[in-house]
């Protein structure tokens, strides 16, 4: 069910399904919205899960946010005003770098584990990508989909699902979502991270390759990694059974901690 509240002034917009905790808050990358995670959403019915939308998108009050630590504020406003109890961040590329900015900055006594999807801790974007949100935007100009986005044989459904949430995403919200991420970089502060942390990384991801992963694996202490042959960089669309599976043994490991 999508709904909208006021948090901190602000309506903000999210997916929410009712199920068993910790709850999931699962956060989308730049220049997407809560519908990146539907079909994750869905093949997750057991569990209490969340998508929410940033700000400038979807129904959430902008402006865009500029940096990472400005998004991470706006997601320590929304869990303390609408999630109860101990919850699991699930991160999808700049969506990480939240995640891993929360467990950085927060209380951590209610949070419990981060999931980190084809992310890193520095998310250096390619200059070419920079240049299309450049231009001078024009009425009803929608954010362009990079190259090499998704797999090469991508299910042509899939591309015209994401085609159509893709108009609610402004052009100008994808750009700064973009350089927020090109911006952001924690490489040196991983091991601060004291929560259990789930990495999943595909090995055809051009935007946040497999070595990226292996750095954070080799840096945050209690952590597992996944690496799902010929996956790109949507592999919360496109790889979703691995994806579920693996988030859904990592929730049943935290339980019975």
């Amino acid at each position: 069910m999508v709904e909208t509240r006021q948090v901190n002034g602000r309506n903000v917009t999210f997916r929410y399904e009712r199920g068993r905790a910790p709850t999931l808050v699962c956060i989308h990358a730049s220049s997407l919205n809560h519908h990146a995670y539907d079909r994750l959403l869905d093949a997750l019915p057991d569990r209490d899960r969340y998508a929410i939308d940033l700000p400038g998108r979807a129904g959430t009050v902008g402006p865009p946010l500029r940096t990472v630590k400005e998004m991470e504020r706006f997601l320590t406003d929304f869990l303390e005003s609408e999630v109860e109890g101990d919850y699991v961040l699930v991160g999808h590329s700049i969506g990480g770098g939240i995640a891993i900015e929360h467990a950085l900055t927060s209380s951590r006594g209610r949070l419990k584990g981060i999931v980190l999807l084809a992310t890193g801790a520095r998310l250096r974007v390619h200059p070419m990508i920079l240049q299309l949100f450049e231009q001078a935007p024009k009425p009803g100009m929608l954010p362009p989909v990079p190259p090499g986005l998704y797999e090469k044989n991508a299910d042509a459904d899939l591309i015209a699902e994401a085609s159509k949430h893709r108009e609610l995403t402004p052009f100008e919200t994808a750009g700064t979502d973009w350089r927020a991420a090109d911006r952001f970089d924690r490489l040196h502060d991983l091991d601060d991270i004291q929560v259990p942390a789930l990495i999943i990384v595909g090995t055809n991801d051009a935007f946040t390759p497999p070595k990226y992963a292996e750095y954070l694996a080799a840096n945050i202490a209690q952590n597992e990694l996944h690496v799902i042959e010929g996956a790109g960089h949507m592999l919360v669309m496109e790889r979703v059974p691995e994806v579920a599976r693996w988030i859904d043994g990592f929730l049943s490991d935290l339980d019975s901690r």
